[in-house]
């Protein structure tokens, strides 16, 4: 079910109400209906929140992120506008169909209307069965190219199961698209059964550990992503908040320890976003009701305030 924005999200503190140096995000965020149709040239950022845990319940892991979005787009509401860039709030898809596909389904087309309106289109989750409806509008979007998903991610999310829930995303796109490859930066071994390790062996999946990540990303690594970036037409990105280590995000569907510091997220990402492949970013379980202070809203909130292109 598609909702609208919630205006009353967008407030802060005001410096100014006539120097746009001093603006925050709230004092220029627009509103729009993803169901209606703009001619305009392609433009500025839409942001879409993905309000559903239903995946992580299937998946029995710790619900809660259904109100991930909202909390996201408070904190940055309150950010200050560093560069100019018309951001846009499309408002958030829930689940209200009888099986979370079909969710998927209708969150995907309007994926795919904000990607040919925009040049950055950023989904806010949400469990991260967003990245198999982010998919889905990714190719409805660009039907015939090669897609490259890269996940940063403590898990695969490549479960093996007959319904969708939000450790099977990354096996669903795989299984159905023979034009399209994976790659996750951030494994755990403690948080993957070796069936899954097996499975990524047999489908040529690439990953690099987390411990090859703690401190910086050496020059192997990164001649690996650049590859990988360069070996696709389109470059479909997400990240799960879980692989940060939980002292720094507390507030995710299934939190860990020794996970990634999130300056090492963030300049990885930063090797990545900037390419003109990468339409879409997601960023997937942040958890509010296992949150402590705000914390993982606001670095997921600061994440995207440093990825806007």
């Amino acid at each position: 079910m598609y909702k609208l924005a919630q205006r009353d999200l967008w407030t802060g503190r005001i410096d100014s109400e006539t120097d746009e140096s001093q603006f925050r995000h709230f004092q220029t965020i627009q509103f729009r209906n993803i169901e209606d149709d703009y001619n305009e040239p392609r433009q500025g950022v839409g942001l879409l929140g993905y309000a559903v845990d239903k995946g992580v319940e299937l998946n029995k892991g710790r619900t809660g992120a259904k109100e991930g979005p909202d909390a996201i787009k408070k904190v940055f509401a309150n950010l200050p506008v560093t560069r100019k860039c018309n951001v846009y709030d499309y408002g958030n898809v829930e689940h209200d169909h009888q099986t979370l596909e079909e969710t998927q389904e209708e969150f995907a087309h309007y994926v795919a209307k904000s990607i040919k309106r925009h040049k950055q289109t950023f989904l806010l989750g949400g469990g991260h069965d967003i990245a198999y409806a982010q998919y889905l509008g990714t190719r409805e979007a660009y039907p015939d190219e090669s897609i490259g998903v890269i996940n940063i991610d403590a898990h695969f999310d490549t479960r093996e199961e007959e319904y969708s829930t939000s450790g099977t995303s990354f096996r669903q796109i795989l299984e159905e698209d023979d034009n399209a490859d994976y790659l996750v930066l951030g494994i755990q071994q403690g948080g993957n059964t070796q069936a899954l390790f097996d499975y990524a062996e047999t489908k040529d999946i690439g990953y690099v550990y987390s411990e090859e990540l703690l401190h910086q990303i050496s020059p192997p690594i990164k001649d690996k992503v650049e590859r990988f970036i360069h070996d696709h037409d389109v470059i479909m990105f997400t990240i799960c908040m879980d692989v940060i280590d939980s002292a720094f995000a507390p507030g995710v569907s299934a939190n860990g320890v020794l996970g990634l510091f999130p300056h090492v997220v963030l300049e990885l990402s930063k090797r990545i976003i900037p390419n003109e492949k990468v339409p879409t970013i997601s960023i997937a379980e942040t958890n509010p009701k296992y949150d402590v202070d705000n914390r993982t809203a606001k670095l997921s909130a600061n994440f995207f305030h440093h990825f806007i292109l």
